[in-house]
């Protein structure tokens, strides 16, 4: 803007090869004033016009670098699309444990009880309804494949599993194809080993801990110092030594004396429920102790089996 005033200002200026008496500028000024004023903003708005497209030009400028800002912006979102996807994936992973009830012929029912462990090993019981006391257990490999959870046993595919949110869909049951799904259903079930209550006791030492109700009892089993009975109303708890249990493919047996009296203690590999939370208990436990029958269940607490 100032260059145009300072180009203004010389074109007014005298001519050097002019006579001053005869300089037009001067001359022109002096005998038409209003004229001179006019011709004078004339030009100033010509090259100010000049300049003002100077700023548009810029403006465009902008804009564009703008347009890339954005761009930037929606790669940005992209990235987080990926990351809710991976996220999305991941829950849908089945972990921890899950139960439910399959129909059968010929039985009330089959209950279905899995555990699906991180390292992609699963441990599954079926216990048969109103034919059977006794569960059939079963190990194996679970992978997520085409959008399915696959449970293979000896390289063998036995179950395929449709997950939505906490529950698990059956649609294929050792090779036979689920015409209706919703008939074959395990949902989420909280481990008892996992609730933080028990972090005391395996501060302590103890590695083994049952309880039952009706009436209520306790049982803590210490692999190197003692073994702990407790019986509501009782006013102190039966301690005796540990000796060496009798472990087979199926239990795991105390055989304890005292002075007064002989008692045992049967730990079972079986899922358990006890009747007054939402927890599964992994291990069935009975408690013979002066000719009366304690059931309940119990949690190994330090991830190691009684030896």
């Amino acid at each position: 803007m100032l260059l145009h005033f300072l180009i203004t200002f010389i074109y007014l200026l005298p001519a050097p090869w002019l006579k001053p008496q005869k300089n037009y500028s001067i001359y022109f000024y002096k005998n038409y004033p209003m004229k001179s004023a006019a011709y004078f903003l004339f030009i100033t708005l010509i090259f100010y016009s000049c300049d003002s497209g100077g700023v548009r030009e810029t403006f465009k400028d902008t804009t564009n670098i703008l347009v890339m800002d954005t761009t930037r912006v929606q790669d940005t979102i992209i990235f987080l699309r990926d990351s809710t996807m991976a996220t999305t994936f991941a829950d849908s992973l089945p972990s921890g444990a899950y139960q439910g009830m399959f129909p059968c012929k010929g039985c009330e029912g089959i209950q279905q009880t899995i555990v699906f462990n991180d390292d992609k090993s699963y441990k599954q019981e079926q216990l048969v309804w109103g034919k059977s006391a006794i569960p059939k257990t079963s190990e194996g490999s679970w992978q997520k494949k085409n959008g399915k959870i696959e449970l293979s046993q000896n390289s063998k595919l036995a179950i395929v599993l449709m997950k939505k949110k906490d529950t698990l869909f059956g649609v294929n049951i050792n090779g036979v194809l689920v015409n209706d799904s919703s008939k074959y259903i395990l949902t989420k079930r909280k481990l008892a080993a996992n609730n933080s209550v028990w972090n005391k006791k395996r501060s302590q030492g103890i590695d083994f801990t049952g309880l039952g109700n009706e009436p209520f009892w306790t049982l803590e089993i210490d692999n190197e110092k003692f073994i702990l009975f407790n019986l509501a109303g009782w006013n102190k708890p039966v301690i005796v030594p540990v000796e060496k249990p009798l472990i087979n493919k199926d239990s795991t047996l105390y055989n304890i004396k005292t002075d007064t009296t002989k008692w045992s203690i049967t730990i079972l590999p079986q899922f358990c429920g006890d009747g007054m939370s939402e927890y599964l208990y992994q291990y069935k436990v009975n408690v013979n102790y002066k000719g009366t029958l304690y059931k309940g269940c119990g949690i190994m607490l330090n991830n190691k089996e009684i030896q």
